[in-house]
């Protein structure tokens, strides 16, 4: 499916770029950190805000790193996250990977709630801090429809569909699948069950169904992971045209799609990598900066 609307991907300005280059050169555990954790607050939030305080004091330059990333674009903080992410996971033991998963719990639940988008947040998190992860090749016949998929891949695809339903193509206040998202999550799983077959409704999983469906979608092979994520970018009015600068309020959508791309350790389709910036190119060893 062609998108009629596409942009130039955004890149960083001076200062963006600043910040991403200080973020690239965190060495210390605790200031790695404050700086991931710095990345999940949510503007405005004084309880995070409090939270994450009590959980870096004693970290020197904190407040001052905290206050830097506060000044990247909405564009920038999950390509920023991810990058920290695999850093800590490919330099830092597992003990400080299972305490900042902690403190990042002990940060978003300040406020007494978790948001959809939080605990999707949370989940990439824990996904990207396990370490790398063998993506599987598939049965020995590669049929490139989902559709051919086992049933039970194709139920797991739903129910996490379904999950991202509250968030996609624009949640409703209260996080609840709206007759927008149900629209969406029918236009998915009738992508993935075809023609030959009635696909099951839009039925949000809870806590462990959600876990389960993660579970069974690892085992998904690696030329069905893109796939679906064309179809949920497809399916989706994500209209990256709309946006036109880089300081711009970021579609909750995209930022969910982004997760969910993590969740089944997939490249982003081009319509929803274009809501992001472009990753700068890091200096080559031994060249000037």
């Amino acid at each position: 499916m062609q998108h009629a609307l596409t942009r130039a991907q955004p890149e960083l300005d001076a200062d963006g770029l600043a910040v991403w280059q200080q973020l690239g050169r965190l060495a210390g555990p605790g200031e790695r950190q404050a700086a991931a954790l710095a990345l999940l607050l949510w503007p405005g939030n004084d309880a995070e805000r409090r939270a994450w305080d009590e959980t870096v004091r004693g970290v020197q330059g904190a407040a001052s790193l905290r206050d830097r990333i506060g000044r990247l674009p909405p564009a920038a903080r999950l390509p920023a996250l991810e990058r920290l992410l695999l850093r800590i996971t490919l330099e830092q033991p597992l003990e400080d990977r299972q305490a900042l998963l902690q403190s990042a719990r002990r940060v978003m639940c300040a406020d007494g709630s978790v948001s959809a988008l939080d605990r999707l947040a949370w989940l990439a998190m824990r996904h990207l801090l396990g370490g790398p992860v063998r993506l599987h090749r598939g049965g020995l016949r590669e049929d490139n429809e989902l559709s051919q998929l086992p049933l039970a891949m194709r139920q797991a695809i739903a129910s996490l569909s379904a999950y991202l339903a509250r968030l996609v193509p624009e949640p409703p206040r209260r996080e609840r699948v709206d007759a927008a998202g149900a629209a969406w999550h029918d236009r998915v799983v009738h992508e993935v069950w075809g023609s030959a077959s009635v696909p099951p409704p839009c039925q949000v999983p809870d806590v462990d169904q959600l876990g389960r469906a993660l579970q069974t979608l690892a085992g998904l092979g690696w030329v069905h992971r893109p796939l679906l994520a064309r179809a949920w970018v497809d399916a989706a009015d994500t209209r990256p045209g709309l946006r036109t600068r880089l300081d711009e309020p970021l579609p909750v959508a995209a930022e969910a799609l982004r997760l969910a791309c993590v969740l089944i350790d997939t490249p982003l389709p081009p319509t929803l990598a274009a809501h992001f910036i472009r990753e700068p190119e890091q200096p080559r060893p031994g060249s000037m900066a």
